[in-house]
């Protein structure tokens, strides 16, 4: 059974959507100016790696069970063919979106498109995690390494669990020792590995190890004080990472990484008084749906409204930013739910809708004799 939507962490990722795209806005436009900026803070690209690799170790947890003679690579691959089914579809419209716009900006002659586009292939296939450098759409490299690292922990964990764990840890300690000596936004190596996507597939690797202490207090009953315990960690950890976000990091990103490793791991468990407020609000549900697609075009509202409105001033380009990439997420919302899906996603997924039968008066004196 899949789990149910957990409101709290929609509300969040909404939320930390929001934030690294103003993040974004200050380092590509106000940067090197001298504003002062607002909601300095941008770590939050852990929360969504975290997130991923949880809900990976839960897929396969839920599928373990099942009698099934396929291979690990076969399940791999199949779990692989999900993620790409429920994400390519946003990040190739993110990132020919960011090709139309960026190559408008700089005025490319049209006999010149066709060429930058064949240069672009890897980023269009969704592999410029691979370390595929000059992207159109930078933070959709996250994307790609999702795909990448999604397939490569999936088979470890369905060639054998226990292992996984050990290597999780290995990995991890390497990644984040080798990330932090070098800056996690070098175009260093590590093994042969691009260093972004290696760390990602420590995140997710942490992520996914995560599982099993949620699912373990998942199955328990909370006394009172365990869940007052619970909901002071939740405002505790959500005052810091929004004090961080405003102000800034006053300390490494591994600590901070480590707050957002606590505060994912509180609203996963989903017990506490706080996540109550949450619980099975649609409206919320709607933002944590909607994020996906502000993720993938906030890029190209930045350079756009850069462009077209150069004297605009930071605070009416934080607003501008939010409310023309929130209406263009809606949109885009609306042509997946009714375009991409039917075409293509329930045939990739293997979703089926129930039949149901209209109910008339016929039918009903046929069950009554």
């Amino acid at each position: 059974m899949d789990e149910k939507k957990n409101s709290a962490i929609e509300f969040w990722r909404f939320i930390f959507c929001i934030a690294l795209a103003i993040g974004h806005l200050n380092m590509i436009v106000w940067n090197k100016g001298d504003v002062n900026l607002l909601f300095k803070g941008h770590y939050f690209v852990a929360f969504f790696i975290f997130l991923s690799g949880y809900f990976l170790m839960a897929n396969y947890q839920k599928n373990k069970s099942k009698n099934t003679k396929e291979v690990a690579t076969t399940k791999a691959w199949n779990y692989t063919k999900k993620r790409i089914s429920a994400l390519y579809p946003a990040l190739l419209i993110g990132v020919a979106l960011a090709f139309i716009v960026r190559n408008v900006i700089i005025d490319t002659p049209v006999h010149e498109l066709f060429p930058v586009f064949m240069n672009s292939i890897w980023e269009f296939l969704g592999l410029s995690a691979l370390g595929v450098t000059n992207l159109w759409n930078e933070p959709l490299i996250y994307i790609s390494a999702i795909f990448i690292a999604g397939f490569i922990l999936y088979y470890l964990i369905n060639k054998s669990e226990e292992l996984f764990k050990i290597i999780t840890i290995i990995v991890a300690i390497m990644v984040y020792s080798f990330g932090l000596s070098k800056g996690w936004n070098s175009t260093d190596f590590l093994l042969g590995i691009p260093l972004p996507l290696a760390r990602i597939f420590a995140g997710m690797a942490i992520g996914a190890l995560m599982y099993y202490p949620v699912a373990y207090l998942k199955t328990k009953k909370f006394s009172e004080n365990v869940t007052m315990v619970f909901s002071i960690a939740h405002i505790a950890l959500a005052m810091i990472i929004l004090y961080v976000w405003i102000h800034g990091a006053n300390f490494s990103e591994l600590v901070y990484g480590l707050i957002l490793l606590a505060f994912t791991f509180v609203l996963l468990v989903n017990k506490d008084y706080i996540a109550i407020l949450y619980n099975d609000n649609k409206f919320i549900n709607d933002l944590g749906r909607i994020s996906l697609y502000y993720f993938v075009s906030h890029i190209s509202f930045i350079y756009l409204l850069n462009f077209m409105f150069p004297e605009m001033g930071y605070v009416p380009s934080i607003a501008f930013n939010i409310l023309f990439t929130l209406c263009w997420s809606y949109i885009l919302m609306y042509i997946d739910d009714y375009l991409i899906t039917p075409a293509f996603r329930s045939k990739a997924i293997g979703e089926t809708k129930p039949v149901t039968k209209r109910v008339t008066k016929k039918t009903v004196r046929k069950v009554t004799k």
